[in-house]
């Protein structure tokens, strides 16, 4: 007779629920001329915004966010619906914060369009801004 336990079984029994880690943003929800700023500040919010976008946001993401030098925001229209999602880094060598990358579904591209700045670039270069005005005030030298 065999003693060991089914492998089938070992994975479901020792699976751990997903924890969800949050972080704090230095911004808060706010409109954007015709657009709604969402900052996504944990895990289930990374993961949500992954499954709505098709992109890979919830991966590595959620560990760089915690960690203090990445912040990622929703980009939606004012119905809620989502457009974007905007990833900011901190830049140690400069002290500032930068756009890394800005997507529409599947990653598709979106900031620029037929070689021109839209409409969602200016509001990723207004959430940057406002980030680091915030960031400033509160007199740190690094996240």
């Amino acid at each position: 007779m065999d003693d060991k336990p089914d492998p089938s079984t070992k994975s479901l029994r020792h699976r751990r629920p997903k924890r969800n880690r949050r972080w704090a943003s230095l911004l808060e929800l706010y409109e954007a001329g015709d657009y709604l700023v969402v900052p996504l500040n944990s895990t289930f919010e990374l993961r949500d915004e992954a499954w709505h976008m098709h992109n890979c946001i919830g991966r590595n993401y959620p560990t760089w966010c915690k960690e203090g030098f990445i912040r990622i925001f929703s980009i939606r229209d004012l119905d809620g619906r989502r457009l974007a999602t905007a990833s900011i880094y901190f830049d140690f060598k400069s002290n500032r914060w930068r756009i890394e990358q800005c997507k529409g579904h599947a990653n598709v591209e979106v900031c620029w369009q037929n070689g021109e700045p839209s409409d969602l670039l200016f509001v990723v270069e207004d959430i940057i801004r406002l980030y680091q005005k915030t960031f400033d005030a509160t007199g740190r030298d690094a996240p």
